[in-house]
């Protein structure tokens, strides 16, 4: 998506938003309903981000000195609320070709996703759970050789998994999402999701001691 694209996305599910009940949002979705300011509070990645009526803009609610809410990001929390139907997490990890549709966006979010997971934390044992610990989520033994689960807004759950390189195989890296996600995003949306943490954990291994 162009930038261009992304501004138009966030004005459709900002006017979207904006229609709705707030009371039943903030129900549906798990997130706190504001009123003064009037909005929604809920956590984002672990951190309370805040959308704020009538224009529904996102923000942090403790944001770092220049800190800003990236607009992707700002478009999949909107998407989230709009999305939300009271579906909780089932605790059934799926890939994300199995969600319906996926297969048709697999290759793109493999690349955007996946293959730098495996990329940059598959010849670094240790790298990818520590990245895990650094960022709140909960370590997952039995995923993989190092694994973690993410709370990344009120009913998603994503988990990393990583199987490092050997002599014989290559490292490979995958992303899994409680299977309720299909009911709250579009394909397009979980990819961007997926993507985004792990990025974040790229970002965040880049600051670890060595």
């Amino acid at each position: 998506m162009r930038v261009d694209d992304y501004k138009n996305a966030g004005r459709i599910a900002a006017e979207e938003l904006a229609a709705k009940d707030p009371a039943q949002v903030a129900d549906d979705s798990g997130a706190t309903l504001l009123s003064a300011p009037p909005g929604f509070q809920l956590d984002y990645f672990g951190r309370p981000a805040v959308v704020t009526a009538p224009e529904m803009t996102v923000t942090w609610r403790d944001p770092q000195p220049g800190e800003e809410f990236s607009l992707t990001d700002a478009v999949l929390v909107l998407h989230y609320l709009n999305g939300a139907k009271g579906d909780i997490p089932t605790g059934d990890m799926v890939a994300y070709r199995q969600i319906p549709g996926g297969e048709f966006y697999f290759k793109a979010f493999h690349s955007r996703a996946e293959g730098p997971l495996a990329q940059v934390f598959g010849r670094s044992p240790g790298l990818l759970t520590r990245a895990i610990q650094a960022m709140g989520g909960e370590v997952t033994p039995g995923y993989g050789d190092e694994g973690g689960r993410f709370r990344v807004l009120p009913n998603i759950d994503i988990i990393v998994q990583l199987h490092l390189a050997d002599e014989e195989f290559e490292s490979e890296g995958k992303v899994l999402f409680d299977r309720v996600i299909g009911s709250y995003f579009s394909n397009e949306d979980i990819s961007w999701l997926g993507s985004a943490l792990v990025y974040r954990l790229m970002g965040v291994a880049r600051t670890l001691p060595n």
